[in-house]
């Protein structure tokens, strides 16, 4: 039996459909890659849109808010301004009402002063020594003194004298007395008072008490002038917080020795 063996005839090589496939695979390639492209386009414009909203939002809140930061800053400080006036205020009708009470004690007391002489309690006739203050100054050792003297149910001439004031006291640490008299301790240097008057008089100085010495008493001496069977007064004053030099207050005593005019 007779084998026919048939032959396939191999397959040519085509050069143009290699270029289709090459040209195919580019063109594929190209246009995948606009629509990325493009796609990204739309994206990055779809977002920077939103973002750009975002943003303008953002800038309009901060723009609210520092206008109302502004206005916060003012509206405190307006506060502060009316907060500090407010207490200055108060301050100053404080110490205006602290000058009335200063004043209208001062107008009690010299009222009460003005009805002793007037109408006095103490019945006695004829020179006194009303009060005697003292007070320190803002100067180290400095004192202010004033002493009232009047005269009492006496409608005749005018009083007329001297005073001596002395300081008694010790040095400190040593235990020894020691007296001061006017002449040594007065601002400025004088030997003795001097009055005249017919019915009260206000008599007032500076003492400048020396380093060291710690003052315990004054001691008040009138000599009454002229002619008539008339006794020297003497009066004692404690030194304020005596002892301690401290701070000034009405010093208080008694009496010995009260005169007839």
């Amino acid at each position: 039996m007779t084998r026919i063996v048939i032959q396939k005839e191999p397959e040519r090589d085509h050069p143009w459909r290699r270029r289709a496939v090459v040209v195919l695979a580019v063109v594929v390639a190209l246009i995948t890659c606009w629509s990325v492209f493009e796609y990204g386009r739309y994206r990055a414009g779809y977002d920077g849109a939103a973002m750009r909203e975002m943003r303008q939002k953002l800038e309009q809140t901060n723009a609210g808010l520092e206008k109302e930061l502004n206005r916060l800053r003012e509206e405190n400080s307006n506060l502060e301004q009316s907060s500090r006036i407010e207490s200055q205020a108060y301050a100053q009708v404080r110490a205006h009402l602290a000058r009335l009470q200063d004043e209208i004690l001062e107008l009690k007391q010299e009222l009460a002063f003005y009805r002793s002489i007037v109408s006095p309690e103490d019945k006695r006739r004829g020179l006194q020594i009303q009060r005697f203050t003292l007070n320190r100054s803002s100067v180290e050792r400095l004192w202010r003194y004033r002493l009232v003297l009047t005269r009492v149910l006496n409608n005749g001439a005018p009083a007329r004298g001297t005073v001596d004031l002395t300081v008694e006291g010790e040095e400190a640490g040593s235990g020894n007395g020691k007296q001061l008299a006017l002449s040594s301790i007065s601002v400025p240097r004088i030997r003795r008072l001097g009055y005249n008057f017919k019915y009260f008089q206000n008599i007032e100085g500076e003492l400048e008490i020396p380093e060291g010495f710690v003052p315990e008493r004054v001691v008040l001496v009138l000599n009454p002038g002229g002619k008539g069977n008339q006794t020297r007064i003497r009066k004692v004053f404690d030194w304020p917080d005596k002892g301690r030099n401290g701070v000034g207050s009405v010093a208080t005593g008694g009496t010995s020795d009260v005169g007839k005019e």
